[in-house]
């Protein structure tokens, strides 16, 4: 995608795929080995003596990084919402119950995130691979129309848990289009991995898979773009829709 399709303005409630600059970190072997790619992100080295316990020593590499938000919407108000309807129940009515919950500052604190990782960084035979895409556990960005971060990927195989209280600064968003090629992404590599169900595919129609778009405007669509530039439409039944965002009923 173009950076006009990918990004858009930062506002509203956290979201998956919003890209933020947080707090990272790794814990490490004593080597404190380093995939090049990485290097950047390790600003910072502590040892956490473990003697005590009869253990070896904690290596922690840790640093502050653009990162993007991957977990789900519905993770980033289960605890609020969860917290409203107890309170409505308990006989408040729900814009008190709303308020009383917005105040609780323990409340859905954590989220999943991975950073993202200069084109520049990585092999330079391979980046033809990660702009397309085609390499899993990566997620392509284009640099924004103001430069302010090169052309990235969002390295998924790096995760970390971080506080919202952590988050310095949230500039952008991503489109719907962009956010279902990151799910995508994260389904492909956390569910996915294998690429026998493709190759089994291809072989079946005789052609190369050359993008895969999801159209979620009504039943769940994935499009599966092939090298004749043709498109085939898998469908999936409509099913009860995973709830997510913050309740109002």
């Amino acid at each position: 995608m173009e950076a006009e399709e990918c990004y858009q303005g930062a506002d509203g409630p956290l979201n998956q795929g919003d890209i933020l600059i947080a707090p990272v970190a790794r814990v490490s072997s004593p080597d404190l080995f380093v995939p090049d790619r990485w290097d950047r992100l390790d600003q910072t080295e502590h040892a956490v003596d473990r003697s005590a316990q009869g253990e070896s020593d904690l290596h922690v590499l840790s640093g502050r990084a653009l990162v993007m938000v991957t977990s789900h919407d519905c993770h980033h108000d289960k605890e609020w919402n969860t917290e409203r309807n107890r309170l409505i129940r308990s006989g408040l009515d729900p814009e008190e119950a709303a308020r009383i919950a917005e105040e609780n500052q323990t409340l859905d604190r954590t989220f999943q995130a991975s950073p993202l990782v200069p084109l520049e960084d990585l092999d330079p035979g391979s980046r033809g691979n990660y702009r397309a895409g085609r390499v899993v556990g990566f997620y392509p960005l284009p640099s924004p129309s103001d430069g302010s971060f090169p052309e990235s990927v969002v390295d998924l195989t790096y995760r970390c848990t971080i506080d919202r209280k952590a988050i310095t600064e949230r500039r952008w968003c991503l489109t719907p289009p962009a956010r279902d090629q990151l799910r995508y992404a994260i389904a492909r590599f956390d569910s996915f991995r294998t690429v026998e169900l493709a190759e089994s595919i291809e072989a079946a129609i005789g052609k190369s898979i050359t993008d895969v778009r999801v159209d979620t405007s009504s039943a769940l669509t994935l499009e599966l773009v092939l090298d004749d530039d043709s498109v085939l439409r898998l469908v999936q039944p409509p099913t009860e829709p995973d709830p997510g965002g913050r309740s109002r009923l």
